[in-house]
This record gives structure tokens, C-alpha cells and sequence, in this order.
């Protein structure tokens, strides 16, 4: 005989831990410059004593997955007649609040998302390097995650938080899927949607075309961004940016194929409904099984929600295509004309 799955929950606010009482609980999870937040419904009758600054962790379980799915710091608290509601922020929150004006020279953008992070008093963890910097100007028109997200998308990173509260800049290799659902079982209901592919073209334009950030003329403008290799365009199905950071043509090129690697990717989009997912998070890769007249194929995860409350548990998702569309090699695709 099998048993109906119990989902629980266990949500640390401060110094008070409730596994009862609690009316909804709300957890949004994306990537940069999305910023992530947490939202818990108490009943006005218990004796909260947390309060904005104290730390926060929140526990799911939907009776077969047990995971940590959001840990930071209470926001605000509000009260009603009826109700305590806590907003909860993560990392990515707390860079969120950061504007900041500094320099950094010789620098790689992981080495830079890192530094963003020591400047907002966030942890950093899995951080790839990526391209090379001869100089970034940290401005405050953007945040501290605006700009993290930023140089990290130069290499083709998604910057994330991961459940320990640490910033995240990973390359995703979406060519193999992590997780399975399956429609019938986990997956409730979903929707696909499959775009238009009007351009073919992505070019970024650094400002100097040099072969080495090291190189004194990297700080020099130059009238050949491209180092002898311009690109075809602009016009129709052409799309062209330009990024002054960008000062050798190695790291515009690598920027121009992390563009066209995720413009590809979103032309084919989930949103996706399902039985509580609690090990679901942004950058995961999922196959979504059993649906009819679809091919299986892996999608990597964009955002999550997750939800509980007395109507249900559930996990919504939006995805975009991997497989070949978002193997880490396609970042390699606009540098063969540079060799």
C-alpha cells in the first residue's frame, strides 16, 4: 500500500524555528539581475520576536525531497490585525542595496564579482573566471548585482545564490539533463512556447581589439574593434553591441557568443507546473518526461517559485532550452574567425 507524500516545512527566523502554524510560504528564485526574495504568512497570535537584520532560513520537504531552498536576512516585518508577514532577501538582495564607485584594473569578471561581493559583505562561492578586464569601472548608476550580472553574462555566467547564501557565476552545461519530470507524476501542467529566430548575427565591439589585456594599447580606442575580423552588419537580423570594458577581441568575441548562445536558448521556453520541487533552482537542468507529441529534452531552469500553503505544495518553473543550444562549446563559436 502507498501513502499520500506530506509536504512540511521548517523556517528559522532569528532565534525561533516553526515547523506549525504558518499560513503561506513563498520562495522566488531567478537569476541576475532578478533579485531572489522569500515571503512567510504568520498568524497575528504567536509570539514573534525575529526582526529586520535577523538571519533566515527556510526548509522544505514535499515527502520525498527534503532541501534548504532560501537562506538570508528578514527584510521588513509587517503587521496586521491578522497577520505577521516576513520579506526575506538573499545575497543577491543585500548587492541589490549596493551602489557603489570603484575601480578595477587587471581584473577577470569572476575575480570582479568577487570583489562586488567582499564590497557588500556577501559570500562569494562557485565563480568562474571568465574574460579578462584591463580595467572595469564599478559606477553607482548600476548596483552591485546589476553589475555582477553584467560582466559575468561578458563570459556567458549566470550568476545565482545558491541555498547556503553564497553568489554563484557558473557557465551552465545544459547538454545533460539533472533532474527528471514527469508529466502525470511530479509535472501537473505546462505550457511551451517556441519563438522566432530573427537574428543570426551577434557582434560586440570592445574599444581597442588587442590580443592581450596586458598590452599597453588595450587602454587606446582604436578604429578596428574587431581585429581584422568585422563581422557582417548592422542592419536586419543583425544585432550589434558595444562594450568599452571589452578592450581584446578575444573577450568581445566571447561576449558576442555568450548573446547569440542565450538568444538561442530562449526561442524555445517552459513554463512548467509541479508537485512540490524543493531541489529545484535556477541553473538546474531538468528532462520533462511523458508528454504527448513532445520530444524529450533537457531545459535549464531560469526561475522557480515555490509555494505552500493550505491549498497546496507546488513548484512553477520557468526554463529555456539546453541540449546542444546550451552546451558550454557554443561559447567557442565566434572565436574561430579570431585564430
Amino acid at each position: 500500500m502507498t501513502s499520500m507524500l506530506k509536504p512540511a516545512y521548517s523556517v528559522r527566523m532569528g532565534s525561533q524555528e516553526w515547523t506549525e502554524q504558518l499560513i503561506d510560504i513563498r520562495v522566488t528564485l531567478g537569476t541576475a539581475p532578478s533579485v531572489d526574495g522569500a515571503t512567510v504568512v504568520l498568524p497575528a497570535a504567536p509570539a514573534f520576536k525575529a526582526k529586520a537584520g535577523d538571519g533566515a532560513t527556510i526548509s522544505l520537504n514535499s515527502g520525498e525531497q527534503n532541501d534548504v531552498v532560501f537562506a538570508g536576512i528578514i527584510n521588513r516585518v509587517r503587521r496586521t490585525p491578522a497577520t505577521i508577514v516576513v520579506s526575506i532577501v538573499n545575497a543577491g538582495g543585500v548587492m541589490a542595496r549596493v551602489r557603489l564607485a570603484v575601480t578595477f584594473e587587471q581584473i577577470t569578471a569572476g575575480k570582479l564579482v568577487r570583489e562586488l561581493c567582499t564590497e557588500a559583505g556577501v559570500d562569494p562561492g562557485d565563480i568562474e573566471d571568465g574574460v579578462s578586464l584591463p580595467f572595469y569601472v564599478a559606477d553607482p548608476e548600476r548596483t552591485g548585482w546589476q553589475h555582477a550580472s553584467r560582466v559575468a553574462a561578458w563570459s556567458g555566467a549566470v550568476v545565482t545564490v545558491s541555498s547556503e547564501n553564497k553568489v554563484d557565476a557558473t557557465v551552465i552545461d545544459a547538454s545533460q539533463a539533472e533532474f527528471a519530470l514527469r508529466y502525470g507524476r511530479e509535472l501537473l501542467s505546462y505550457a511551451f512556447d517556441t519563438a522566432d529566430s530573427y537574428l543570426d548575427t551577434f557582434a560586440t565591439a570592445g574599444e581597442s581589439g588587442v590580443g592581450d589585456a596586458a598590452d599597453e594599447n588595450a587602454h587606446r580606442a582604436t578604429a578596428d574593434f574587431f581585429a581584422g575580423h568585422r563581422p557582417s552588419g548592422p542592419g536586419p537580423g543583425s544585432s550589434w553591441r558595444s562594450f568599452p570594458a571589452l578592450r581584446t577581441a578575444e573577450s568581445a568575441a566571447t561576449a558576442a557568443a555568450a548573446r547569440k548562445r542565450l538568444y538561442d536558448a530562449t526561442r524555445d521556453v517552459g513554463l512548467l507546473t509541479a508537485f512540490l520541487q524543493p531541489q529545484l533552482r535556477p541553473g538546474a537542468v531538468i528532462e520533462v518526461q511523458d508528454l504527448p507529441d513532445l520530444p524529450v529534452q533537457p531545459y535549464w531552469v531560469r526561475r522557480v517559485e515555490h509555494a505552500l500553503s493550505a491549498s497546496g505544495a507546488i513548484t512553477r518553473v520557468q526554463c529555456a532550452r539546453g541540449g546542444d543550444a546550451f552546451d558550454p562549446a557554443a561559447l567557442l563559436g565566434s572565436l574561430g574567425s579570431l585564430l
